[in-house]
């Protein structure tokens, strides 16, 4: 049994635990607001790199610190959590550049101000990004990987540049189309995916027992369902030709939200591709793959080219 079970869901929850006392904070306290913000990311910090002295480097391959606790029942989804070395390397670049964007942000509170609702923001969007890279089932991911889209999507449409509107709204309906074909992904594997033991439907979101469960539905499924994440996730990297919410989201948000977009939520988009989408459908990943490589070489050879046409 692992040890510190306790310690994922406490370095998820504590940032949503410092933005809800701050929202008990008077807006005029702003000494007391950045100061409850630095020190709960500090904290955040510290219990990761607890997380990262007890972590079993020589089991990197396995899930540690695992919670596995019921949820929703209905739909059987249950809260899992765990850390392996893969998710390891970016919950670690999550907790380090977090609050060093709360550093920077004691004395630049971009306009129009409002110190109380923009610290709040960026503690909720820490909380999901924690959440993305430890949750071990499917809705448990999905609502980590929308609790950063809305924090993101205020950051840029009120504390960003003069075309903030326009970029938060392009930002927010890419995600939103990308997301809404995920979860038909994700509920697709729950209704098709079955036991091979048994040959009964699995229902299950669990996604360390997906990879082994995938095998019975059939190929042409298994191709739609890899292309629904594969735009979801495309969306989050972005790749080609899914990119052009980007330009406008970095340039127009806040110097917080363009360094949390460029450091950690862009590597959300690749993570969830082998994670989830490579690892629970392999097969059709070897077939969607010749796609997602030209693609990306279009990508490379299409920003290398608006890089020599910039004067």
């Amino acid at each position: 049994m692992d040890k510190y079970t306790w310690a994922l869901p406490v370095v998820t929850f504590l940032p949503l635990v410092g933005a809800l006392i701050m929202m008990v904070i008077p807006k005029s306290e702003e000494q007391m607001l950045k100061v409850v913000g630095l020190a709960t990311t500090l904290a955040t910090a510290a219990v990761g790199l607890f997380i990262f002295v007890k972590f079993n480097y020589d089991r990197g391959g396995e899930m540690q610190y695992v919670v596995d606790k019921s949820w929703i029942n209905a739909i059987n989804s249950r809260f899992i959590m765990g850390m392996d070395g893969l998710s390891l390397p970016l919950f670690g670049l999550t907790i380090a550049v977090v609050p060093l964007v709360f550093i920077y942000s004691w004395n630049h509170i971009p306009e129009p101000g409002n110190p109380k609702a923009f610290l709040s923001l960026m503690l909720i969007l820490e909380t999901g990004m924690i959440g993305s890279f430890v949750a071990e089932d499917l809705i448990l991911f999905f609502v980590f990987f929308e609790v950063v889209l809305l924090p993101m999507y205020f950051m840029i449409g009120v504390w960003g540049g003069p075309e903030r509107k326009y970029a938060s709204i392009k930002f927010f309906l890419y995600t939103l189309f990308g997301s809404a074909l995920m979860i038909l992904s994700f509920l697709a594997l729950y209704f098709l995916a079955k036991d091979p033991a048994t040959g009964e439907l699995a229902r299950t979101f669990d996604m360390r027992r997906l990879p082994g469960l995938t095998g019975g539905i059939a190929h042409s499924t298994q191709l739609v369902i890899f292309g629904g994440m594969f735009v979801g996730f495309g969306i989050k990297v972005p790749m080609f030709p899914f990119h052009t919410w980007l330009p406008d989201a970095h340039t127009q948000a806040p110097t917080q939200g363009s360094v949390i977009l460029a450091a950690v939520l862009l590597k959300l988009g690749t993570y969830g591709f082998v994670r989830i989408a490579i690892n629970i459908l392999p097969e059709a990943a070897k077939s969607w793959a010749p796609v997602i490589g030209i693609l990306a070489a279009i990508g490379i050879i299409y920003g290398a080219l608006g890089c020599l046409a910039q004067t």
